[in-house]
């Protein structure tokens, strides 16, 4: 997928189909693009500095609403062996071994992977703090979240509410924070109205940690010296324990949600939690898979992650959406391309500017070289990754 930035201030954009959203879609359509926003969307002939892309498909840039770039120098290099606790210890092992030279290369080459594969906007969660600049000096929008655990609340702590790219904070997971601290960080994003993102019921490990005290987990954390004596232990479920703390709201990205119920799903709604998948990761390393059906049955619209290349095989949305598609048959593919597009951008707090391409949103979409004759043939193409050759991702 090749990347394209145009300087020129009004440019139209021709293709053979244009989605503005995965469920307004024109055949033989146009973008046009004025000072790096969508002025207006058409069908069929038109006039000025025009662009024919061909006969495939612009549409929106994916987003990907969790990933780890910090983490993509461990690719192939940490097997799902044994457990997750013991994928956690081999992996902060391995991170530790590599060296920071060598993982903030493996995160430009992320960043690299994102926009050539479609990519615009991102969730990215950095634990060591070494892929601000990197994110920063591209054209990759969204948020960065700096990722904390443990018992103390760091003296002092960095947001913005910059336009275009948000720093903020994220809670690692409800089984590596004590509640007062998860309740200290969500406060600060709350203050500033910005997303705060956590991992939340991913593993049988946290399961068995947050309903007993006891377990794997606990041996773990022990060994690692932190004391959670404190932590108010054994909860219901992660999610009614992240309610009873307040944690839940609008601006809260809950990631994975492997073991939720129907009474959680309730409660993720009543307090409009965003919900991020990351459906291949899941399975990789649990052999488990969120219930995404029950979720969007219970009306929630969940968004999509690659998490990180220690545990998938690409940062690639259009990878991710072929695996959902796969896994869930009974799933309409516009619903799947909303997960990709519309659910991320909102999710991110980015609804405004990506997500669909319409009047007023800035210009940032991905011309797809798909060869069908049909909406619905269009759909199935672009959710099955069912197309060859090169794509261009374009901002302006």
């Amino acid at each position: 997928m090749k990347f394209h930035k145009n300087v020129n201030s009004s440019v139209i954009h021709k293709a053979g189909w244009v989605v503005i959203d995965p469920y307004t879609i024109v055949r033989d359509g146009f973008v046009h693009v004025d000072s790096g926003l969508i002025k207006d969307i058409g069908r069929g002939s038109c006039s000025g500095h025009i662009i024919d892309h061909g006969p495939g498909a612009l549409l929106p840039v994916l987003v990907n609403a969790h990933t780890h770039l910090e983490l993509c120098a461990l690719k192939d290099k940490v097997l799902p062996e044994k457990g997750f606790r013991n994928w956690v210890e081999n992996l902060i092992n391995l991170r530790n071994s590599v060296g920071t030279k060598n993982l903030k290369t493996g995160a430009i080459n992320g960043v690299k992977e994102l926009i050539e594969s479609g990519c615009g906007v991102i969730g990215e969660i950095s634990t060591l703090g070494l892929t601000w600049k990197i994110v920063s000096n591209s054209s990759l929008r969204g948020v960065w979240f700096r990722e904390f655990l443990g018992n103390v609340l760091p003296e002092e702590i960095a947001c913005n509410e910059n336009k275009l790219l948000i720093k903020s904070i994220a809670g690692h997971a409800p089984h590596t924070l004590s509640p007062e601290l998860l309740a200290d960080l969500k406060n600060i994003t709350r203050k500033k109205n910005i997303p705060f993102s956590i991992h939340l019921a991913e593993s049988e490990d946290e399961i068995e940690f947050l309903q007993t005290g006891k377990g794997k987990w606990a041996e773990f954390l022990s060994e690692r010296g932190i004391d959670f004596s404190s932590w108010n232990l054994p909860v219901e479920t992660p999610v009614r324990y992240l309610e009873d703390l307040g944690v839940l709201d609008e601006n809260t990205i809950a990631v994975h949600l492997i073991h939720t119920d129907e009474k959680d799903f309730e409660i993720l709604l009543r307090h409009n939690v965003r919900v991020c998948l990351c459906l291949r990761s899941n399975f990789n390393l649990h052999n488990m898979l969120p219930d995404l059906a029950g979720m969007l049955k219970a009306g929630i619209k969940p968004c999509l992650g690659t998490d990180s290349l220690a545990s998938a095989d690409s940062l690639s949305i259009f990878d991710e959406m072929t695996f959902v598609s796969k896994s869930f048959p009974s799933i309409p593919p516009a619903e799947i391309l909303a997960m990709a597009t519309l659910n991320g951008a909102s999710s991110l707090g980015f609804g405004e500017m990506f997500g669909s391409l319409t009047p007023g949103k800035r210009a940032a979409f991905v011309y797809v070289p798909v060869n069908v004759s049909s909406r619905s043939g269009l759909l199935h193409a672009l959710v099955n990754a069912d197309f060859k050759g090169s794509c261009k991702t374009i901002l302006q």
